[in-house]
């Protein structure tokens, strides 16, 4: 009689229990990776509403949606509602996928919860700088460059202080392999770009990601002749702010090619209260350049100058150095000015290369670097040929386009 009076015992508990049991439950978020790199990725999730006691929380990640069979366990404390794992020994330039999941329990009960599967794509591994060979690529924006090497980076065989470096787009494709974003010309005694030259083309600026804001050095420059202190804070002095040559607009067609314009080498000093901001005198002529871009690529020199200049509109800056960005010896350049050069008709399906002078159109749109352009229109006043441009500076643009109208120029053309 007691043991039967034990057992109904025992089985009126084990009922007791599983009335009193919860049912588990839990929203799980997979979010966005970050710190993505071409070898490894920070992995981020969350989750809400959870019934039921947390015992674990990570991730499920693989090459294809319908295989994720590694498993990263996240560090998670009580109370926190977000966790993260980092992975590594990822192959450059190919996609992961990966859901975030948690793991709850309540007594004698554990249940998987998994959130929605997504992907990220690794950045393509830096290939080194072709080796010079005193030659250059045949692109057309270019400017003439003298190369040679010293050591892992190309410099002017005529002028040690102008270092070169290109950038191409780490996911994005051109015509006939990976998309080119930017080539540039960089002063070692100025701490400024000399020029950036660019194909400027309307698949550049899908506005398919947000600025980065990822200030940070060149890794084909030397670090110790750019800006000290990189990220959002890197900051700026001097009445100036940080001026983009080539624009963060004009390349949101990806987050890698966005990164890539707010190397140090593509942003310059430029003043900040009427000059880079609203209405300013640079983001009136930004603007205009935007205008030209066309289906037959318009090629561009976005250029600094350095000494006293007198502009169309007589205004004038003097030279001089400044503090800047945690350097106190960085010149601020007097003149910006763009080289541009196109087809006419914008849409021939022509290369610039081989249509003749007549179907071609170039010029020079030169502001000096002053408050005082605030509001200024763009006009025939601040118009040059590319041969009184290349008197100025000392360059000389586009020398891969022969047939390229350097010593002329007609305002109409571009709608002046």
């Amino acid at each position: 009689m007691k043991k039967m009076f034990v057992l109904l015992a025992f089985v009126a508990g084990l009922l007791s229990c599983g009335k009193d049991q919860k049912e588990l439950s839990v929203s799980v978020n997979t979010e966005a990776a970050s710190q993505i790199t071409v070898s490894s990725a920070t992995l981020n999730g969350s989750f809400s509403k959870a019934v039921g006691l947390v015992r674990e929380v990570g991730f499920e990640w693989g090459e294809s949606a319908t295989d994720l069979s590694h498993v990263q366990q996240a560090d998670w404390s009580l109370g926190q509602t977000s966790f993260k794992a980092s992975i590594d020994n990822l192959g450059d330039n190919k996609t992961y996928y990966y859901r975030a999941y948690v793991v709850l329990y309540d007594r004698d009960k554990i249940q998987s919860f998994y959130g929605a599967v997504t992907s990220f794509q690794t950045l393509e591994q830096v290939k080194p700088q072709p080796t010079p060979t005193g030659n250059q690529p045949g692109w057309a924006e270019l400017p003439v460059m003298k190369i040679k090497a010293d050591g892992n980076y190309m410099v002017n065989e005529d002028d040690a202080n102008q270092y070169y470096a290109w950038h191409i787009c780490p996911d994005v494709n051109g015509p006939t392999g990976k998309a080119r974003n930017y080539t540039v010309c960089y002063s070692a005694e100025d701490h400024v770009a000399y020029w950036v030259a660019a194909p400027r083309h309307p698949m550049y600026s899908k506005a398919n990601t947000k600025r980065t804001d990822a200030y940070t050095w060149d890794p084909n420059i030397p670090k110790d002749i750019q800006y000290k202190r990189e990220g959002a804070n890197a900051g700026s002095s001097s009445g100036c702010n940080r001026g983009h040559l080539l624009g963060s607009a004009e390349r949101r067609v990806s987050v890698a090619t966005n990164k890539q314009v707010f190397y140090h080498t593509n942003i310059a000093p430029q003043l900040s209260s009427g000059f880079n901001t609203g209405d300013g005198g640079w983001n009136i002529l930004e603007s205009f350049v935007e205008r030209q871009e066309c289906s037959d690529t318009l090629y561009v020199v976005i250029g600094c100058y350095f000494k006293d200049y007198k502009d169309g509109y007589g205004k004038e800056a003097k030279a001089k150095k400044i503090t800047y960005a945690d350097r106190d010896d960085v010149s601020q350049p007097t003149m910006f000015y763009y080289a541009l050069l196109r087809t006419k008709a914008g849409n021939s399906g022509k290369s610039v290369k081989d249509v003749s002078a007549d179907d071609l159109k170039c010029a020079a749109f030169v502001r000096t670097h002053t408050n005082d352009h605030k509001g200024q229109a763009v006009t025939a006043t601040e118009m040059m040929s590319i041969a009184e441009l290349e008197q100025i500076t000392g360059f000389s643009y586009f020398p891969n386009v022969p047939n390229a109208p350097k010593t002329s120029f007609k305002a109409s053309d571009w709608g002046l």
